[in-house]
């Protein structure tokens, strides 16, 4: 059957087929583009442990990719489900990179002063001491 033969409409009967899978999964990796950062803006974790985080999940996220475009899988349930877990897992790798963009370091509370944090107002010390 070639593409002329499809009806008009034919075309959008597939669209409308991956939109029930297209639409959560984009959803959940711009969630998963949102939330990370979010994070590493109020400084839920450090700069390594998201760059450890961003260069493991992108290590596994090739070759399940790989196995996900392979001839066998293309096409099956099991390949849509292998697809999902490739996007998801590059989702949560650029939101590590984008969590890295956005960290910011934390704040000592009220609650919890260090004495760093008493001593000096700036992170460099000589910083501190040129401006008295």
């Amino acid at each position: 059957m070639t593409i002329s033969s499809l009806p008009p409409y034919g075309s959008l009967a597939l669209v409308v087929v991956n939109l029930g899978v297209v639409v959560p999964l984009a959803l959940a990796c711009l969630v998963l583009m949102v939330v990370i950062p979010a994070a590493a803006w109020r400084g839920k974790l450090n700069v390594p442990l998201y760059a450890l985080l961003m260069f493991a999940l992108a290590f596994v996220a090739y070759p399940v990719g790989r196995i996900a475009g392979s001839q066998s899988m293309h096409g099956t349930p099991l390949g849509v489900v292998v697809a999902i877990i490739f996007f998801l897992l590059v989702a949560t790798a650029v939101g590590c990179f984008f969590g890295i963009l956005f960290y910011r370091q934390p704040v000592a509370g009220d609650d919890e002063p260090t004495a760093a944090s008493d001593s000096m107002s700036s992170p460099v010390a000589a910083i501190d001491k040129d401006h008295r």
